[in-house]
């Protein structure tokens, strides 16, 4: 398929398009439509800036290296190279503070770990400020008899296009107005996130390229480098993203309450913890967790609590509207790749747009591609979900050997964290399977 340039306009020049949604995937749309001769117009619902967010997150190499060819994010936009997965715990007897925890398994893997606030501003500033709009929110869609689709806002004017984008993340309006049968499902489990400044805790030098985990008996935590907002990847001055995940069975979390089934639903965002919540989640570390973990968690002044949902649309494209990014397929976490999955959508919706001749065609054979990726990435995340929280092994007796083992039963033939893109570059070796 033909990548999209600006002699290759498809479709697109006049076309008049919505986009719901002003994250990632919107920031990234924009331009390249723009550069179609579409008219475009973004709707985001919150009044906030959004380049305050911090979590970390893991994006596929090739994404990465298509979004700067495609003139979408800066060239010098800052990353940390993850070339490994480690499985540890404490040591039993080492009394060497220099030895952290003892690792038991090494996996290569190959992501660049970024910021979203980082990657958010870079997308950002590429799109008119005289499209982007703020405090709109869609609360109903009418299909026009010529095909056209008309939004319908909480308190601005309704406004009709000839094609509706929803990016507008895991809440999705869009999809609950395409799908309306379709529930957000929610999960047992949920997990505690935050950052610090890596010279309140730095990595040890060896890990400074790893993604480390360490399993407990209620799933397991992680931590690695990420960007920060002031510093980039500058050595000494990145940040620490550390999470771990908690299972709500027979537990009193404070200010956490499942509903009537077990599940979880509710989160709590950055700024939000009570005492008693920071408390909680500080302990809950102490007491399962290596020294260094705990210490990094501790560190921690607004750990916060992400639930995790999931969902699976049925199709992405319903007449003129279209969903893309978590809108239309919400995986668990696990996998690391949602932000690079939304994306990938965006990259594939242009392609197919500047690559037909008809409207109704280009969106037919996007959904084709994407959403039989979009159902292998649902069913991979609740797989991990159940292997990696859900249903642990005993950790504390597993060896290389039996990891290697356990991790052949839960991956399948499926790939993950995308080692087969860089076989050829990679400094690890890529004898284990992913």
């Amino acid at each position: 398929m033909k990548l999209s340039t600006d002699r290759n306009k498809g479709i697109l020049e006049g076309l008049n398009i919505g986009i719901v949604g002003g994250s990632l995937s919107a920031c990234a749309l924009a331009p390249m439509l723009l550069r179609g001769g579409a008219h475009v117009t973004i709707f985001e619902r919150s009044s906030g800036n959004l380049d305050d967010r911090g979590v970390g997150l893991a994006m596929k190499i090739s994404t990465l290296a298509e979004l700067h060819r495609r003139d979408l994010i800066d060239q010098d936009l800052p990353y940390v190279p993850i070339w490994l997965r480690t499985f540890s715990r404490t040591h039993k007897t080492s009394q060497d503070s220099q030895d952290l925890w003892r690792t038991y398994w090494r996996q290569p893997v190959a992501f660049h770990a970024n910021h979203w606030g980082v990657l958010f501003k870079s997308l950002r500033k590429r799109v008119p400020d005289s499209i982007y709009f703020k405090n709109y929110e869609t609360v109903r869609i009418e299909e026009e008899r010529n095909g056209a689709v008309t939004l319908h806002f909480l308190e601005q004017e309704p406004k009709t296009f000839d094609l509706v984008i929803f990016a507008d993340g895991y809440e999705s309006t869009g999809r609950r107005l395409l799908h309306p049968n379709l529930a957000l499902g929610a999960t047992k489990y949920f997990l505690w996130r935050g950052m610090i400044d890596e010279w309140e805790s730095p990595l040890p030098a060896k890990y400074a390229d790893t993604i480390s985990y360490f399993g407990y008996p209620f799933g397991h935590g992680f931590v690695y480098y990420v960007p920060s907002p002031e510093h980039g990847s500058t050595p000494g001055k990145r940040r620490i993203n550390w999470a771990f995940h908690e299972t709500i069975a027979d537990k009193d979390v404070p200010g956490i309450v499942p509903d009537e089934d077990g599940y979880v639903r509710t989160g709590l965002s950055p700024g939000a913890a009570s005492k008693a919540q920071v408390q909680y989640c500080q302990a809950i570390a102490k007491k399962y967790f290596p020294p260094y973990f705990s210490e990094v968690v501790e560190r921690t002044q607004q750990p916060f609590i992400q639930p995790v949902m999931e969902a699976c649309s049925p199709n992405y494209v319903k007449g003129r509207a279209c969903l893309i990014g978590d809108a239309a397929v919400l995986s668990r976490p696990h996998i690391g790749g949602g932000a690079g999955k939304a994306l990938d959508d965006v990259l594939s919706l242009v392609d197919h747009l500047t690559g037909e001749t008809s409207l109704d065609v280009a969106l037919s054979n996007f959904e084709k591609e994407r959403s039989v990726f979009g159902k292998e990435v649902f069913e991979l995340g609740a797989a991990l979900g159940k292997h990696l929280v859900e249903a642990t092994p005993d950790w504390d007796v597993m060896d290389h050997q039996s990891m290697e083992h356990w991790w052949e039963k839960v991956i399948g033939d499926r790939y993950w964290f995308w080692i087969n893109e860089v076989d050829s570059t990679h400094p690890y070796s890529t004898d284990s399977k992913s």
